[in-house]
């Protein structure tokens, strides 16, 4: 009977010990959700698109998921990088120096992850910085948790959580001085489109910040500091946080489709991209021509149009959308054959849309916006309006306007091209590559009907 006993449990613990390790190996078959490193921060625009950038490429490099999270405090996120966090994005080289007590957890990347310049800024005052004693007479303002501000301004300090409340105070009068990296201030203060503010020079410091994980991935440490250096080295640690800025004339939806099929081409090669709107047609080519990046929409032959405003302008050769400019008339056409036949009319359009003011004929009204233009056409101040379809369709039923015909065919009816700045040439092959694979997968459709879909 013991024997058999003793048969049985053996029996037992071999089929617990088989569905056990079954079950251990079923586990390690099964997938899991890789898991995303949370790297915590309070630094605003821009600086933060600039570490989410890197970090998130860095980490892609060693077959993992990175972000950035923001928090309202320096403080705030100093501490939950240390007790809950995968680490912080973004402090000081001398960080555990200055605070042991809230860094214990946390381990250095030696690779610098962004270098800040430390300016001071006033609105009344005007003298040379000659490092930290040059602030002693003053009140000066700095964010909350920002370790080196705290050990190292003099005087009378204000410490608040966030740069726009440092700027505002500054603005008012309430302190002498703020104390912030350029890229921070200088945005903020833009921003809000404040005017009376100055930088003093020379800089404080020149800082270069790191990233500093916990050491439950210590790991990672030297793996991440040799993706970042050889990011540097191959030039994506600049290139990926660089946003490249089109400008454009025309007005939603066409801006939404020509900015969503841009963001996605740009998205494809691994850029950032912004599309703006500066208020016309003719602003936005001398803005691309001038100091952009680019010119979301045009005409196929602009440069030949508009020679002097295109100059650095090269015209990206696969086409970005298709125009068709139409006649609208409230009565007083009833057909249209091309350009004279509207030679005896009062004919409105928007300024710098160059191919109309080349071939327009007749008493002509030109305008920054369609939507002007529209309402004069309502109240029969013009008799037809020459505008790109979906823009004027739009117009129209916004404003429930009637009696306001379309007339056919089309004006204008050609593709068009984005245009971009001679100074980005190299990265023509490979938006011309994004933007076939758009057509060829769908995408470059959807883009347009999700937008007209939203309009309608």
């Amino acid at each position: 009977m013991r024997e058999k006993h003793r048969e049985y449990l053996l029996f037992a613990i071999t089929v617990f010990f088989f569905l056990i390790s079954n079950n251990l190996f079923a586990a390690d078959a099964m997938p899991q959700e890789q898991k995303t490193y949370i790297l915590h921060t309070a630094l605003q625009s821009p600086i933060k698109e600039i570490l989410d950038a890197r970090i998130q490429e860095a980490f892609r490099r060693l077959g993992l998921n990175g972000k950035v999270l923001v928090n309202p405090s320096s403080q705030r996120a100093l501490i939950r990088a240390n007790e809950e966090g995968d680490g912080d994005a973004a402090r000081v080289t001398h960080l555990k120096d200055i605070a042991p007590q809230d860094t214990n957890n946390l381990i250095q990347v030696p690779e610098p992850i962004v270098n800040l310049e430390l300016k001071v800024y006033s609105r009344d005052l005007s003298f040379p910085v000659q490092g930290w004693d040059s602030l002693k007479e003053y009140h000066n303002g700095a964010r909350l948790g920002a370790k080196m501000l705290e050990k190292n301004i003099p005087g009378k300090r204000t410490f608040l959580p966030t740069t726009k409340q440092l700027v505002q105070m500054l603005d008012s009068g309430r302190i002498d001085t703020m104390v912030e990296w350029d890229l921070l201030a200088d945005h903020t203060i833009k921003e809000l489109e404040i005017t009376g503010i100055k930088k003093l020079a020379p800089s404080i410091t020149v800082q270069p910040l790191h990233i500093y994980l916990h050491k439950q991935h210590q790991a990672l440490v030297p793996k991440l500091n040799e993706v970042l250096r050889q990011m540097k080295e191959d030039g994506s640690f600049e290139t990926i946080t660089k946003e490249f800025v089109f400008y454009t004339g025309a007005q939603s939806p066409v801006k939404d489709i020509v900015e969503g099929r841009l963001q996605e081409a740009f998205q494809r090669i691994g850029l950032r991209f912004r599309l703006v709107y500066p208020g016309s047609a003719q602003r936005s080519l001398v803005m691309a021509n001038e100091n952009g990046d680019g010119d979301g929409t045009r005409v196929p032959g602009i440069k030949q149009i508009a020679p002097q405003e295109t100059g650095n302008l090269i015209q990206i050769p696969e086409p970005i959308a298709a125009i068709q400019f139409y006649v609208y008339s409230k009565g007083a056409v009833s057909s249209v054959n091309g350009y004279s036949s509207l030679a005896k009319f009062r004919n409105g359009f928007r300024v710098g849309t160059k191919i109309l003011e080349k071939n327009i004929p007749g008493e002509r009204i030109i305008l920054p916006g369609s939507a002007r233009l529209f309402q004069m056409l309502n109240d029969q101040r013009l008799d037809t309006v020459v505008e790109w379809g979906f823009i004027a369709d739009t117009i129209i039923q916004e404003n429930n306007y009637s009696g306001i015909t379309r007339l056919t065919p089309p004006l204008v009816d050609l593709p068009t091209y984005s245009l971009i700045h001679k100074k980005h040439q190299a990265l023509i092959p490979a938006l011309v590559k994004a933007l076939q694979e758009m057509k060829t997968d769908g995408i470059f459709e959807k883009i347009e009907a999700d937008v007209l879909e939203k309009f309608n």
